[in-house]
């Protein structure tokens, strides 16, 4: 059941990232050993048998990243959902960073069901995500968490939609697949659908699981690495990096992930001031006053606004509006303003709250109706895999 798209660009309407043309994507087997030294491990199926890609000749591939630091407990579930992937052929790479709890031992003994692994240090998450793209062999590319697991269809779903919309699929044009994830809060859980990735997202945050994105290596080399400058909002930078170099886009609303809430992401101060440093990277015009006054405005939840209460101006529909005409000759800026609804703002001493057309709310009703109907008759057996 996809969701409505965006607007599919030509080749040539990319915009290159600044940093893109350095960026390697699929370019080795392996990794060289770092400068200053430190690995503790390497190995996988790339290492003992050396071979093409994981598939019958002419298939697509999906290419799996994890990287993780002390996952013992989690790791094993994360592992055996990349093995039980039916209908697909995948591939699974594991960066360690110097795991100190059992996670690199774990990590070697499941050599054979990963295709490459390496325990070495690194500069933290988005830094061993950069160096894990230039190992990357598949079609499409999704960053899968440590102590997440995926669907038993996640890969086949993914292929499938971008089968549907590009007819070369073993060198697929930059696109990136949005999926639907499961977001599991202690004993709750929620179908977290995707939602658009437009000019607004910069104001109001993608609405999107990182771990449910799965993009062609020619949308990675168009967007060009994580910023390592951010650490815990740098996968928003690259979605939106995405986003600015016109990668086309594409939702469905199958759930292809399991992802639990917590990590650096759930701490909500530091997520706050993160995305003012963003707002700050994204359009450097901008004053510190006016990035708070942008904040207030869009940022999607509210409540983890409430410790920088003096930093909201005292109409802030007013401050808005003048921030608009201040920067009226910033393109991006102001398309940024109109798509994130910016006109509902003015004029209002305080935040509008915005609302999903009627019909987008009825798809999405149906949508998440259908998915946890289905999971329910399933009885959730593939809520857990067997590690």
């Amino acid at each position: 059941m996809p969701l409505p798209d965006a607007t599919p660009p030509e080749r040539g309407a990319l915009v290159m990232a600044p940093d893109a043309q350095a960026f390697e994507v699929g370019v080795r087997d392996r990794l060289p050993p770092p400068a200053a030294g430190g690995r503790l491990a390497e190995g996988g199926r790339r290492l003992a048998s050396p071979s093409p890609l994981p598939a019958t000749a002419g298939e697509p591939v999906v290419s799996y990243i994890t990287v993780v630091r002390n996952a013992v407990a989690t790791l094993p579930r994360t592992l055996a959902s990349v093995r039980a992937q039916r209908g697909a052929a995948v591939e699974h790479i594991v960066i360690d960073a110097c795991s100190t709890d059992g996670t690199r031992a774990l990590i070697e003994a499941h050599a054979g069901q990963i295709d490459y692994f390496v325990s070495e240090p690194d500069a933290g998450l988005y830094d061993a995500l950069n160096k894990a793209m230039s190992l990357v062999r598949g079609g499409l590319v999704c960053v899968l968490n440590a102590d997440d697991w995926l669907t038993p269809d996640a890969a086949a779903r993914a292929l499938a939609a971008l089968c549907r919309h590009d007819p070369q699929p073993l060198d697929p044009a930059p696109r990136l697949i949005l999926s639907a994830a499961w977001q599991h809060n202690g004993a709750r859980r929620r179908l977290w659908l995707p939602g658009p990735l437009d000019a607004g997202s910069w104001l109001r945050c993608p609405n999107l699981c990182h771990n449910a994105v799965y993009a062609t290596p020619a949308a990675l080399r168009a967007a060009g690495p994580y910023d390592t400058r951010l650490r815990i909002v740098a996968d928003t930078r690259w979605l939106l990096a995405q986003r600015d170099a016109g990668v086309a886009v594409h939702r469905i609303s199958a759930p292809t992930v399991h992802y639990v809430t917590g990590g650096l992401s759930g701490d909500v101060s530091r997520h706050v001031a993160e995305s003012a440093r963003l707002l700050s990277l994204g359009f450097p015009a901008l004053r510190e006053d006016e990035v708070w006054t942008l904040l207030h405005a869009f940022y999607p939840w509210a409540g983890n606004l409430k410790p920088f209460a003096d930093r909201c101006p005292p109409h802030l529909g007013e401050a808005l509006r003048a921030l608009a005409g201040r920067h009226a000759g910033d393109a991006r800026l102001q398309a940024a303003l109109a798509a994130a609804g910016a006109a509902a703002q003015f004029g209002q001493a305080r935040r509008v709250e915005a609302r999903r057309p009627v019909p987008e709310n009825l798809r999405r009703g149906i949508a998440k109706f259908w998915y946890m109907a289905r999971d329910l008759f399933a009885g959730g057996r593939w809520q857990n895999p067997a590690a």
